[in-house]
């Protein structure tokens, strides 16, 4: 499966798809929830490790994307089946990770986040369920991985004033400008198709802020 299409918060100008119309909001869900859990937004390339049947692969955003040789390197090294095996046991239902492969040569300014390439886990998607931020956590941790900061939980409000001004990322080793946060619903809801409401919003969308 591919990870859901994550929306920004407001729509965009029909004619400068750069411009986004504050206050218009793209989804009517997002009225909905008062309280958010706010996430880096890493920028990288979108990387699904899937444990099936005894195999793990991997993937990129879709199935004829390509994963820089340094990174799957990187993934093979770090995620084998004895060890998958170990977390998840036999996986007679589908185990499917979500992450950002990032690091240099991956994007540019990768190298600031850190200097090799790396995958850090921000959801997972268990026998048909999506796992909450808790599992999340143990996940990453007993296989030795990164996990997406979790900055707070927010309403929106707070969250856009939190990209307004334009923080430096949580995780970069070297000076970095954060892409931007993903907002997750506190608690988690879905929207009527399955997928968790989310929504993303990046510091490059207030260039004049």
């Amino acid at each position: 499966m591919k990870y859901p299409k994550i929306n920004t918060i407001w729509k965009r100008d029909e004619n400068n798809k750069y411009r986004i119309i504050e206050g218009n909001y793209s989804k009517i869900e997002f009225t909905a929830v008062k309280k958010w859990n706010i996430t880096e937004k890493i920028d990288g390339t979108n990387i699904r490790v899937i444990y099936k049947n005894g195999i793990v692969s991997f993937g990129g955003r879709t199935d004829n994307a390509q994963i820089p040789a340094n990174l799957y390197e990187y993934l093979q090294r770090t995620f084998t089946l004895p060890q998958m095996k170990e977390l998840f046991g036999d996986a007679d239902q589908d185990v499917v990770l979500f992450g950002e492969g990032y690091g240099p040569k991956i994007q540019k300014g990768g190298g600031l986040y850190r200097d090799d390439a790396g995958f850090i886990l921000f959801d997972a998607y268990i026998g048909g369920w999506w796992v909450l931020r808790d599992s999340i956590e143990d996940i990453a941790s007993n296989i030795g991985i990164g996990c997406v900061p979790l900055i707070g939980t927010m309403g929106i409000d707070e969250a856009v004033k939190y990209v307004q001004s334009k923080p430096d990322s949580v995780i970069a080793n070297k000076p970095k400008i954060m892409e931007g946060i993903v907002a997750r619903s506190y608690p988690l809801m879905l929207f009527r198709n399955g997928d968790p409401l989310m929504w993303k919003l990046k510091a490059r969308d207030y260039k004049d802020a």
